[in-house]
């Protein structure tokens, strides 16, 4: 096929538009009816091939224009076709395009159309790879991962993704672990987002290995012994795998063993005695809660009470006793 393919004559400045045909029009109408303005006479070629990056596909992107004029400039941005998805190619028929531009816009018969019968359009992508995705995942982790801050998180995948396009844009990532709080994740799913549209949604299964100091027995704990501070040592752990490890060697030297525990073994806060947050007959603020009204109290506790753990309280105002749940050091919640 020559250059000389496609030949449009006889396209006149009389032909009208269709009932809301755009702005295009008025100003073609009055660059050619409304002055004396003559219209120099120029080319539009199609190439062949076209590379493009946006969402749709416009008559500059698939043709050369051999003119600078309004016109030409109006009608080089004339939108002709939507974008084929990332790394794919669409085949655009350049008469169906001349035919549809001419139909809408009233195109002088100065222009001239020439070139290829057909326009093979691609359109640009970002290459997601494997370890952009691990990144992605890592970088999530390390911002969001804060309640231990001195823990060391490993996440290794099991079936990382291959390689995949998405359009060019500011691409976001939205991640969201199969496990709030993220320690016990085995999974993450990824949302990605170009102009707040989604343009990929997976999973990334794997491992997430979390390292951080634990309490281990150094010797032989029986229950009822009194940990000594010679009897335990922290040592890193994968804690992902463990149920409520003492992080802290406060948390048992001093306290009272309620099971025994094997020397080398993790020591648990199930296996010893955690100190009440309440004790009896000390003084407790009492909260009632209702219809989102919040009402407190004075009042002495009646037993010792641990975190959770509902306990008898007395109102020193009223004399009353009545049943609520420790929640916090000195505090006892009452439903009602």
């Amino acid at each position: 096929m020559t250059t000389e393919h496609i030949e449009h004559d006889g396209f006149t400045g009389g032909r009208k538009s269709s009932k809301g045909a755009d702005t295009l029009f008025l100003l073609i109408t009055l660059l050619f009816c409304g002055t004396a303005v003559p219209c120099h006479a120029f080319d539009i070629t199609f190439r062949p091939t076209a590379t493009v990056s946006g969402p749709s596909v416009t008559l500059a992107d698939i043709a050369d224009l051999d003119n600078q004029s309004v016109l030409a400039n109006a009608l080089a941005k004339q939108t002709v076709a939507t974008s084929p998805a990332a790394g794919q190619k669409n085949v655009l028929d350049t008469n169906s395009i001349v035919h549809k531009l001419t139909k809408t816009i009233a195109t002088p018969s100065e222009v001239k159309w020439h070139g290829a019968g057909t326009v093979t359009v691609e359109r640009q992508g970002i290459t997601v790879t494997p370890h952009s995705v691990q990144e992605v995942i890592e970088t999530y982790i390390a911002k969001h991962a804060t309640s231990l801050p001195g823990a060391k998180y490993t996440f290794t995948s099991k079936d990382p993704p291959l390689p995949f396009l998405v359009p060019i844009g500011d691409l976001q990532w939205e991640v969201i672990p199969s496990t709030p709080g993220i320690i016990g994740s085995n999974r993450f799913s990824l949302i990605g987002r170009i102009d707040n549209q989604v343009v990929k949604n997976f999973s990334v299964r794997g491992t997430l290995e979390v390292l951080a100091p634990v309490a281990i027995a150094m010797s032989n704990l029986r229950r009822d012994d009194i940990v000594a501070k010679t009897q335990i040592h922290m040592e890193p752990k994968d804690i992902s795998t463990l149920k409520d490890p003492c992080l802290q060697a406060s948390q048992v030297i001093g306290k009272k063993m309620l099971k025994a525990v094997k020397a080398g073994s993790v020591i648990d806060l199930a296996s010893i005695e955690l100190p009440p947050m309440v004790k009896k007959g000390a003084p407790v603020k009492i909260l009632c809660q209702k219809n989102g009204i919040e009402l407190t109290a004075t009042g002495i506790a009646k037993t010792d009470g641990k975190q959770d753990q509902i306990i008898k309280v007395k109102n020193t105002s009223s004399d009353k006793e009545i049943f609520g749940r420790v929640t916090a050091p000195g505090l006892v919640e009452v439903q009602i």
